[in-house]
């Protein structure tokens, strides 16, 4: 029985070594998958570091790009709108009230067509000068931003157009644009306010 209990005791021993160097050898696996992984993940984290981050980000705000045109359907400017720019209507009418203002230097000042100065003095070129100051002032002050040269484009601003400068055509057809296009927002606003009204009506009505 003892003979038999030992060689018992020395397979046991000798599976048990066995089982060990299988767990070892297991252990290597798993952690060698564990090294390869992280090396995956350390390359990947690497390459993201790469990759160039743009230093903007970009946003709908809503802003339309509107053309100005003249009667052959040519641009001629543009200028950019957001309807949710509720503020645009009153900085409008600052800017037409103070239109006689910005023009004022151009009193005595003869305008050739294409809204140079007719005399080719330092007078006129100064006061021309200055009235164009204060007009693009008004305009980026109108839209919020360096618009002035966009919106006029290809015209300059005091060049006459049937008895009046450019700028003021162009200034009152914008006027009519942004007052058309609230007025079509405030009924969008108003259908949808209905709608709401009319269903919390239907609903306690019952």
């Amino acid at each position: 029985m003892s003979e038999f209990n030992e060689n018992n005791a020395i397979v046991e021993n000798g599976s048990e070594n066995v089982n060990t160097e299988k767990n070892i050898a297991e252990n290597n696996v798993t952690n060698d998958a564990i090294e390869s992984d992280t090396t995956e993940n350390a390359i990947e984290m690497t390459n993201t570091a790469d990759k160039e981050v743009p230093l903007e980000i970009t946003v709908d705000d809503g802003t339309q790009r509107i053309p100005i045109k003249n009667k052959h359907g040519d641009e001629v400017g543009v200028f950019f709108f957001r309807p949710t720019d509720i503020g645009i209507i009153d900085r409008y009418n600052k800017m037409a009230a103070k239109f006689d203002e910005i023009t004022a230097p151009l009193e005595n000042v003869s305008i050739s067509p294409d809204g140079t100065a007719a005399d080719d003095d330092t007078a006129s070129i100064q006061a021309l000068n200055e009235a164009e100051k204060r007009l693009f002032d008004a305009v980026d002050y109108l839209f919020g931003g360096n618009m002035a040269e966009a919106f006029f484009g290809k015209m300059h601003p005091f060049s006459p157009v049937n008895g009046e400068f450019y700028c003021e055509k162009a200034i009152e057809a914008v006027g009519e644009y942004i007052s058309a296009q609230f007025e079509q927002e405030t009924q969008k606003v108003n259908r949808r306010v209905d709608r709401y009204t009319n269903r919390y009506t239907r609903r306690h009505s019952k």
